[in-house]
C-alpha cells in the first residue's frame, strides 16, 4: 500500500464531486425551464380560450353589422363606402378569430409537450385540422346595386 500516490486519488475524488455538483445544477436548470415552459403554455392556452371566444363574438357582431349596413344601403340610408368598411371589418374580425384558434392549437401542443404527454396522434390530429379545407362559405354576397 503506497503511502503517497501523488495526490491522484484526492484529485479524482474532487473531480467526481465537481462533476456531481455540475450534474445537479444542470438538473435544476432543466427542471426550472420545464416548469416555466409548462406554466407559459398553460397561461397561453387559458388566455387563447378567452381570446377565441371574444373574437368569435366580434366576428358575429361584424357579420350582423354588415347585414345591417347592406340593408341600410338598400333603403338608401347608407353608402357603398359604408358597406365596404363593414365588409373590411368583418374580414379583419374573421382573420383575428382564425389566428386566435391557431394560437390556441399551438399552445395546446406546447402544453402537452411540456407535460410530456405529446404523442404523434396529437400532432396528426392538429395537422388534419390545419390541412382540411374549411367548409365553403355560403354564397358570397352580391355587390349592392344602388337604388334609382
Amino acid at each position: 500500500m503506497p503511502i503517497f500516490s501523488g495526490g491522484s486519488n484526492q484529485s479524482f475524488v474532487r473531480q467526481a464531486r465537481y462533476r456531481s455538483e455540475a450534474a445537479d445544477q444542470r438538473l435544476e436548470r432543466v427542471t426550472r425551464e420545464t416548469q416555466r415552459t409548462a406554466s407559459d403554455a398553460l397561461l397561453g392556452v387559458t388566455s387563447e380560450i378567452a381570446r377565441t371566444k371574444a373574437l368569435r363574438q366580434a366576428a358575429q357582431s361584424s357579420a350582423t353589422a354588415l347585414r345591417a349596413t347592406e340593408a341600410g344601403f338598400e333603403v338608401g340610408t347608407r353608402t357603398t363606402v359604408d358597406v365596404l368598411d363593414a365588409r373590411r371589418n368583418l374580414l379583419r374580425a374573421e382573420v383575428s378569430y382564425r389566428r386566435a384558434k391557431y394560437d390556441y392549437l399551438l399552445n395546446t401542443l406546447r402544453l402537452r409537450q411540456a407535460a410530456g404527454t405529446l404523442v404523434e396522434p396529437d400532432v396528426a390530429t392538429v395537422n388534419n385540422w390545419l390541412t382540411t379545407p374549411a367548409p365553403a362559405a355560403a354564397e358570397p354576397a352580391k355587390a349592392p346595386t344602388p337604388k334609382k
